[in-house]
């Protein structure tokens, strides 16, 4: 079954992150699928700052034929990130097809972007124009080349209750759950089920 990408707060503390968690699970299924089509995905880029308010509007344009297999590489390129990480969040070495299959990706997008100034000096961009419905996961795979080149990767966490992936910056322990208003609360009442 799918469902449309949930409204809620993005909590992995880098934008790539926030692609990878757009699902909605529990048990660590992935099953429900949070960008079920074209339209979708470009509100959820609108919101994460992805895409601005013009290029959206130009991509709802899309094809239908282009937006469908935009969304299939974009999904693919998601399930492929997501399997690498949570093998590097839980310390085990990345599953060769999924560091295959993004390492393609994040190729493909710097092939697509060029260099441009940027108030921190330089940065990989990425115009609309001349990349169509290709930009969103062209952007994306940057985004996930900044996220592997961040010092804060050391920090990458995965939720005990679902497939939520995020960077831990408490102190101590640390977290356990994506968010305490979902998981760490279905946590708790299963542990008070559990006593009772």
């Amino acid at each position: 079954m799918r469902h449309a990408w949930q409204t809620h707060t993005p909590f992995g503390g880098h934008r790539f992150l926030d692609f990878v968690n757009t699902v909605d699970d529990e048990r660590k299924t992935r099953a429900r699928n949070g960008l079920p089509d074209w339209p979708t995905v470009l509100a959820w880029c609108r919101r994460a700052g992805v895409i601005d308010d013009e290029e959206g509007a130009a991509l709802v344009a899309t094809p239908p034929a282009e937006g469908a297999a935009a969304w299939d590489a974009l999904i693919g390129f998601r399930e492929a990130a997501y399997a690498l990480l949570s093998a590097v969040a839980g310390g085990l070495p990345p599953p060769e097809p999924a560091r295959s299959a993004v390492e393609a990706a994040a190729a493909t997008g710097l092939a697509r972007a060029t260099l441009a100034p940027t108030s921190d000096g330089l940065g990989w961009t990425a115009p609309a124009g001349a990349l169509g419905a290709e930009v969103v996961r062209v952007r994306l795979a940057l985004a996930f080349l900044d996220l592997v080149g961040c010092r804060d990767l050391a920090r990458l966490r995965e939720c005990g209750r679902c497939t939520g992936l995020y960077l831990d910056h408490g102190r101590g322990a640390g977290r356990r759950w994506c968010r305490m208003s979902t998981c760490g609360n279905r946590a708790k009442v299963e542990r008070h089920r559990r006593q009772r």
